[in-house]
């Protein structure tokens, strides 16, 4: 078994960082279509300077941090930074919801 799935099996958190990217203005595009191909990350504003708002979600902290270098290394990109990075735990999320429920 890989140790990305056994790291998926063991863990219940979900998280989601978000981001800003600066790309060179003549690769905006090039950097975009490698952003939509990564698992989890979407792209919530553009500006015509190269500035990019982006999200990147994935199960574990080792996730994002493995899409992030992925970005890093294109050859368009001047600069990526985290903004902030929120982890839910999805299981105590789930315990929460049966306990509402029973007590409705």
């Amino acid at each position: 078994m890989n140790s990305s799935k056994v790291e998926k099996e063991n863990t219940h958190e979900y998280h989601v960082a978000s981001l800003v990217a600066y790309a060179m203005p003549e690769q905006v595009s090039d950097v975009e279509a490698a952003i939509i191909a990564i698992d989890g990350a979407e792209i919530h504003g553009t500006s015509e300077k190269g500035k990019i708002v982006l999200t990147i979600e994935g199960d574990s902290h080792k996730g994002i941090g493995k899409k992030m270098d992925i970005l890093r290394v294109h050859k368009g990109l001047i600069n990526l930074s985290p903004v902030y990075h929120q982890v839910l735990d999805e299981k105590a999320d789930e315990n929460k919801e049966e306990n509402y429920q029973e007590i409705k």
